[in-house]
């Protein structure tokens, strides 16, 4: 657009110089008004433009008024103990504490107890990944409050030395103060190395309602 306007602009230069060089006749008179009309057309798109600038610019303060205002939630932690060994299995269905905070924008998930709580109402996404050796069964799941949600379940393998990776994920509407934690199934195993993060537990807000 930028050079659209250079042209008009160069046009009508070279119009008005031309009619200077022919002063008097028709055909002056005729580049003169052409070049007026040309002019006015300019003027008009300039002003189209500016105004198109002001409404973005309304916009965008406006979008930048809105994020500042939104709450940012997002969390990923992993088991750091015991470090290389199989935690469990337990003879209850037992909540998991992913105690080695990856990342905890908000400070909506306690590394103390497991547990996320949600600060605002609105939509959130969970996810988890779990690990487990050959010979161990691990079965994993989401809870909301004391509700099961989602879950994975690895049988154990005798005749096979290979390690078995699990995950799940869910997006869940939650109130504020609503809850969210992971727990391993009973007789169930999980491996731990918190040189790698192989368990890991992770949600953040996706939009608040």
């Amino acid at each position: 657009m930028p050079r659209v306007l250079a042209l008009g602009v160069l046009v009508v230069a070279v119009l008005l110089a031309h009619g200077d060089q022919e002063a008097g006749g028709s055909t002056s008179t005729e580049l003169r008004g052409l070049a007026v009309s040309l002019i006015d057309r300019l003027t008009a798109r300039l002003d189209d433009l500016q105004a198109q600038l002001t409404e973005q610019s309304s916009v965008l303060e406006e979008l930048k008024r809105e994020s500042r205002g939104r709450p940012q939630v997002a969390f990923s932690a992993s088991i750091s103990t015991p470090p290389q060994e199989n935690l469990g299995p337990f003879a209850n269905e037992t909540k998991l504490v992913f105690n080695k905070v990856l990342t905890n924008i908000g400070d909506a998930y306690s590394p103390d107890t497991g547990v996320f709580t949600a600060p605002v109402k609105g939509v959130y996404y969970f996810r988890y990944t779990g690990y487990s050796r050959a010979m161990k069964p691990s079965g994993l799941s989401i809870f909301h409050a004391d509700r099961r949600v989602v879950s994975t379940y690895k049988y154990s393998n005798q005749a096979s030395y290979d390690n078995g990776h699990s995950s799940n994920g869910v997006t869940l509407l939650l109130a504020a103060g609503d809850t969210v934690h992971m727990q391993l199934w009973v007789d169930s195993w999980v491996f731990v190395d918190s040189r790698y993060n192989y368990c890991s537990f992770t949600g953040f807000l996706l939009f608040p309602m």
